[in-house]
C-alpha cells in the first residue's frame, strides 16, 4: 500500500532525526575514550556537550525565522548535509579545541533542521492527526540515541573512536540529496506555510514570547530537555563509574532502556492526545501535566538505583514520561501559536530549552567531581514537580484565551 505524501514525509524526516541524535550521542558515549585521548577534565567533557546545546539554542530563533521565510526543502536537506560534514570532521579533530569547534559548528547546522521540519509536518497534518504524526516522528530521537550510543561504543572498541564519527557522518551526507528531491516534490500547500498574516520577521520572536501559555510551554520544554540531556549525556559515564561496566556495556544500558520507555510513551501519547483533543482542546496540556508528575520521581530513582535492574526499571519509566512530553510539546505550542509563525515558535522553544538544558552536560561534569551525578538527578526531579504546578495553572487559567486567539 502506497503511503500518502504527508506520511511519507514523516518517514523520511524520521530517518533524518535518527541521524541527528545519533551524531549527538556518539560524543557522549565516547566520553571515556576522549578523556583518555585528549586528557579532558570532567568539566571539559561536560563543556563539549554544553557548547553544542548553547550554540544550537543561540541560533534557533534565527533558524526559526528562516524556516518561515526560506524554502523549507533546501533548508532541511542543507542542514542534514552540513551537520553530517561536521560529524565527519569531528572524527578528524587533531586536538581538543578543534573538536570543540566542530561541536559548535554542528550546533549551528542542526539548529536549522527542527523549525523547518516541524512547520512542514504541521502544514501536512491538521490538529486531528498532528500529535500522532509528531509522536511517530519523535520516536526517531529514541532510536537515534539508542543507535548512536550502542553502535559508537561497539565501533570504538572494535576499530577506533574516530571511525564512529566517520560512519555516521558519511551516511548523512549520502542521504541529503534524495531527501531534497523528495521534499521539493511535495505539494505547495505543504511546502509553503499558510500566509494569513505577514511573513515572519525578527519582531515576531518578541511577539511570540509574550503569549502567556507559550511562556509556560517554554518553561516545561526547558526543564524536560534539561532532564533528557542530563540522562543522555551522563548516564553512560554514570553507569561506567558506578557499576564498572565496559564502554560498550555502559553505552548499551544507557541508550536502550530509556529509549524503550520513550518509544512507548511517544506512541501512547500521540494516540491519547489526538483522541483527547476531540473532547477538550487542552488535552495535550493535561497529558503533559501527568507526565511531569511521573517523571520527577523516576529521575530521582534513576540516580539512586542500587542495582542495574532497578536502574533499568527507573530508566524505562522515566523514558515513558519523557516520551509523553516529547511527542506533544510542539503540538501543544501549535495550539496557541498562529499558523504562519510555527517555525518561529519552534525556534523560540529551541532557544530557551537549549539555553537551560545546555547546563545539564556541564553541571553533570561538575557534579561528578563534587556531589555526584545521582544527586544532581534528585534535584532535577524536584524541578519536574515544581514545573507540574506551573502547567496546572496554565491549563486552567491561561490556555483558553490563548487558544482562542491563535485560531
Amino acid at each position: 500500500m502506497r503511503l500518502q505524501p504527508k506520511w511519507l514525509l514523516i518517514l523520511l524526516l524520521w530517518f533524518c532525526y535518527v541521524l541527528n541524535h545519533a551524531d549527538r550521542q556518539v560524543l557522549y558515549t565516547l566520553f571515556p575514550a576522549l578523556q583518555s585521548h585528549f586528557g579532558f577534565s570532567n568539566s571539559t567533557l561536560g563543556l563539549t556537550g554544553a557548547l553544542f546545546l548553547w550554540i544550537y539554542g543561540l541560533f534557533s530563533p534565527v533558524a526559526g525565522i528562516l524556516g518561515d521565510r526560506w524554502p523549507k526543502p533546501a533548508l532541511i536537506a542543507g542542514s542534514v548535509a552540513l551537520w553530517s560534514l561536521f560529524t565527519v570532521l569531528s572524527g578528524l579533530a587533531p586536538n581538543g579545541p578543534i573538536l570543540l569547534l566542530c561541536r559548535a559548528l554542528l550546533g549551528i547546522a542542526e539548529s536549522c533542521f527542527m523549525p523547518a521540519a516541524f512547520a512542514l509536518m504541521a502544514n501536512a497534518h491538521g490538529p486531528e492527526t498532528r500529535s500522532k504524526a509528531i509522536a511517530l516522528f519523535a520516536t526517531s530521537q529514541m532510536v537515534g540515541v539508542a543507535f548512536g550510543g550502542s553502535i559508537s561504543g561497539y565501533i570504538a572498541e572494535q576499530f577506533h573512536w574516530r571511525v564512529a564519527f566517520w560512519t555516521l557522518g558519511g551516511i548523512g551526507i549520502l542521504y541529503s540529496y534524495p531527501l531534497y528531491r523528495f521534499l521539493s516534490s511535495l505539494p505547495a500547500a505543504i511546502r509553503i506555510s499558510p500566509q494569513s498574516a505577514a511573513p515572519a520577521r525578527l519582531a515576531d520572536f518578541a511577539r511570540l514570547v509574550r503569549i502567556p501559555t507559550l511562556q509556560v510551554v517554554s518553561a516545561y520544554v526547558a526543564v524536560a530537555t534539561f532532564g533528557l540531556f542530563l540522562v543522555y549525556t551522563w548516564l553512560p559515564t554514570f553507569l561506567y563509574d558506578k557499576f564498572h561496566l565496559t564502554l560498550a556495556q555502559a553505552g548499551y544500558e544507557a541508550a536502550i532502556y530509556p529509549q524503550i520507555g520513550s518509544l512507548t510513551g511517544l506512541l501512547c501519547g500521540g494516540l491519547i492526545a489526538d483522541a483527547g483533543y476531540k473532547r477538550t482542546k487542552a488535552a495535550r496540556f493535561w497529558l503533559i501535566l501527568a507526565a511531569f508528575c511521573g517523571a520527577g520521581p523516576c529521575i530521582f530513582l534513576l540516580g539512586a538505583a542500587p542495582s542495574l535492574l532497578s536502574m533499568r526499571i527507573a530508566a524505562a519509566f522515566f523514558g515513558f514520561c519523557a516520551g509523553l512530553v516529547t511527542g506533544n510539546q510542539a503540538a501543544s505550542a501549535f495550539d496557541v501559536v498562529p499558523s504562519p509563525f510555527r517555525a518561529t515558535a519552534i525556534g523560540v522553544l529551541n532557544f530557551l530549552g537549549c539555553f537551560i538544558s545546555g547546563f545539564a552536560p556541564y553541571l553533570g561534569g561538575v557534579a561528578r567531581d563534587t556531589i555526584g551525578v545521582g544527586q544532581l538527578m534528585a534535584f532535577t526531579g524536584i524541578a519536574y514537580l515544581l514545573t507540574a504546578g506551573l502547567i496546572l495553572y496554565a491549563t486552567l487559567r491561561l490556555f483558553p484565551k490563548d487558544h482562542a486567539a491563535a485560531q
